[in-house]
């Protein structure tokens, strides 16, 4: 083989083996975890971390036993997160759940919040708690992730605070100001 044959096949095998590992990153690049929630506030990003990969709606009681190590409420780093089913059927007090409904993160301490301004991606509107007696400011998301926080002052936390995050299901867009 000539010199200039030689230069050209390893110029062909160098351009080769950087075309193969150029391939072989953007491939690798699937292999990263898709977060569920996109939308989660710098400091508050709890999916990947503690809930990943439950997905409302489509999870199982079995699932959230593997990732979360209980059906029931557990407490993960000053946070109780609760999970909520919807209902197959049977009766109300022995019910047969359907999936995952919500994931519910509470603080155990205080975290004002009244200083946040959520970015426009996130719609507001106001709910309530019968059984606290208390309405909410709520910010919320289409991938189903929501940021309530207390409305006013009371005896539960005061204007601004943080309430809970909810990781719900994807969801239509709300119209702005309305009662979700």
């Amino acid at each position: 083989m000539s010199n200039v044959n030689v230069e050209t096949l390893v110029s062909r095998t160098s351009a080769a083996f950087c075309a193969l590992v150029v391939v072989a990153s953007f491939a690798g690049a699937g292999d990263r975890p898709h977060n569920r929630y996109p939308n989660e506030l710098q400091g508050f990003r709890f999916y990947a971390e503690y809930l990943a990969p439950l997905e409302p709606g489509l999870s199982g009681e079995e699932a959230v036993r593997r990732v979360l190590g209980d059906s029931a409420a557990v407490r993960r780093n000053g946070w109780t997160i609760n999970t909520t089913y919807s209902m197959k059927g049977g009766p109300v007090y022995n019910p047969t759940l359907g999936p995952l409904a919500e994931i519910i993160l509470r603080p155990d301490g205080v975290i004002p919040m009244a200083a946040v301004k959520f970015p426009p991606r996130f719609a507001h509107c106001h709910s309530s708690l019968s059984e606290f007696n208390i309405s909410f400011d709520v910010y919320s998301d289409t991938s189903g992730l929501q940021y309530w926080l207390h409305e006013e002052d009371s005896k539960w936390g005061k204007k601004g605070d943080l309430f809970r995050i909810v990781y719900g299901p994807k969801r239509r867009p709300f119209p702005p100001n309305t009662i979700c």
